[in-house]
């Protein structure tokens, strides 16, 4: 190909030349974990490290670029190194890109999740709300903003922004996200866990209940997607098996929506909010997901019966409980 041959000479490729890369690294979106997808994510890095060389205002290509820096980490080590990349590259991009929210956003996110700076979390999230951020971004924005409240002692103002994200989701697709934040804004619940069993609102369970749920799916008597850890499980009646990111967050999708045809654009919209997606992505995923589905539940009919394809997406339709925990 045309960019590996300018990669070899280390020749600066255009930002034509970087767009064609891009559209071959993004059809190649959805590769098995292992090597091949780890060097799939490394690609990535060099490729959006490149794209900030040639424009540093586009704020998506710092976007992507941080989200694969957090994604490639492989152990502790690698993880904490790989999230100051990720914070500096969001901060150049706030400089460079200082009308758009998007970069702001992100920044705090990325700094409540692993440094708990609320000052700054609720600087760079006011930020993104006055540079007009809007739609589920925004509905997020304020739950985080909200614990970012609550843990600083401003009680009424955390609640008002909670109140604010849930007049905002109207259709409700966020309530599970509104409900966990509002779980961990309570008193000595530092890492809640939500149960979501199919058509019913989310609740907080204790330890010994997780337990029970857990046991549960090894018994048959239910599926549980288990998203409370850095690791991601399935865990079925055969086995538990291990699942990357977006395979989970396209499932938990799924479960949530369950019996109901979800689009592909929707869940492309809804797993990857800031990113372009090559247009076999989800495909990909699903024959992934099938696969590991059917050795966890040992059914050979997980694409006829279980994870099914539709007219326009996909759909969950087990036959059996199926449970989220977040």
């Amino acid at each position: 190909m045309l960019f590996d041959r300018r990669q070899e000479r280390k020749e600066e490729m255009t930002v034509d030349e970087l767009l064609d890369w891009e559209d071959n690294w993004l059809n190649r979106e959805g590769l098995d974990e292992g090597e091949k997808r780890i060097a799939w994510l490394e690609e990535g890095v060099n490729l959006y490290s490149q794209f900030i060389q040639v424009d540093k205002k586009e704020p998506r290509y710092a976007i992507t670029l941080s989200d694969l820096y957090l994604e490639v980490g492989r152990d502790e080590k690698i993880r904490k190194g790989n999230y100051h990349a990720a914070y500096k590259t969001l901060r150049m991009a706030t400089i460079h890109a200082s009308k758009k929210p998007d970069a702001f956003y992100h920044l705090s996110f990325i700094l409540a999740k692993e440094d708990r700076k609320w000052e700054a979390v609720l600087f760079y999230g006011n930020e993104a709300l006055a540079k007009g951020l809007t739609g589920s971004k925004r509905i997020k924005l304020l739950c985080n903003m909200a614990l970012g409240y609550k843990r600083l002692g401003y009680v009424e103002k955390a609640y008002s922004l909670i109140k604010e994200a849930k007049l905002l989701d109207s259709t409700n697709d966020y309530e599970w996200f509104i409900e966990l934040y509002i779980d961990r804004m309570k008193e000595n619940r530092r890492e809640p866990i939500l149960l979501k069993e199919t058509n019913e609102k989310r609740k907080f369970v204790t330890k010994d209940h997780y337990t029970k749920v857990i046991d549960d799916a090894m018994d048959g008597k239910c599926v549980v997607l288990d998203l409370t850890k850095e690791e991601k499980f399935f865990r079925g009646c055969q086995d538990d098996i291990r699942l990357e990111r977006k395979e989970a967050e396209i499932l938990g999708f799924l479960i949530d929506h369950a019996m109901t045809s979800c689009p592909k654009v929707q869940i492309e919209s809804s797993v990857w909010i800031d990113r372009q997606v090559g247009s076999s992505a989800v495909k990909r995923y699903m024959v992934s997901l099938r696969k590991k589905l059917s050795q966890a539940m040992g059914r050979d009919d997980i694409a006829t019966s279980v994870l099914i394809t539709t007219t326009d997406g996909y759909e969950w339709r087990a036959d059996i409980p199926s449970i989220v925990l977040r």
